[in-house]
């Protein structure tokens, strides 16, 4: 499975070519570095490493008297390991956020109803631990005077955040069960950006 980091490169390069600067933009867009820490320097070693195991290619482009750069696009080889990659980050059972974040993010890149079927199954198995966590709740509130209230406190907020996922997922099949396709828009379109600044005024 690729890095958080290498999977959102490459599903900004399936959307489209770009040079390493307008990669560093794309994600200040999507503001990764509240998800988790990240400086420009490693985006660069990303793309090199990307480069090096042939999942995107370079191209040296020049304009007028503006110096050289680099435009790189997704390879072949890149778009299976990006698929496998969302694939991987939306099925995975943790109480990490960030990495189903990112499948969901990019998982326009996969079949609707392969989607379907790895959410379908990621609730199934979600809404089973969430049974069990409640078992073991109630068997702690029922020996409250055995059992710490930390242990309590911890069982309950791992309940939450399950019940967190298991809600996103259902509004999630919601929503593709009523769309023909999965994204008419895609998320790393700027446009957006462009329209909410021409209508503030900047």
């Amino acid at each position: 499975m690729l890095s958080k980091l290498a999977t959102l490169i490459l599903g900004i390069l399936s959307e489209q070519e770009r040079n390493p600067y307008e990669i560093t933009k794309m994600l200040e867009y999507l503001q990764t570095k509240k998800w988790f820490p990240l400086a420009d320097s490693t985006v660069y070693a990303t793309i090199n490493n990307l480069k090096k195991k042939g999942l995107i290619n370079g191209r040296i482009e020049k304009s007028g008297n503006l110096p050289e750069k680099t435009i790189y696009k997704i390879a072949p080889e890149g778009e299976f390991e990006l698929q496998e990659s969302i694939t991987d980050f939306i099925s995975e059972d943790n109480y990490s956020p960030t990495n189903f974040d990112i499948g969901i993010l990019l998982m326009h890149n996969l079949s609707k109803n392969e989607i379907l079927i790895k959410l379908k199954k990621k609730l199934e198995r979600l809404e089973s631990t969430a049974f069990d966590i409640r078992k073991q709740i109630f068997t702690f509130e029922r020996e409250s005077g055995k059992i710490a209230f930390t242990s309590l406190s911890m069982l309950k907020h791992r309940l939450h955040i399950n019940e967190a996922e298991i809600k996103t997922i259902k509004e999630l099949i919601r929503e593709l069960n009523v769309r023909m396709e999965v994204s008419e828009l895609s998320p790393f379109d700027m446009r957006m950006v462009g329209s909410s600044t021409e209508k503030n005024g900047t």
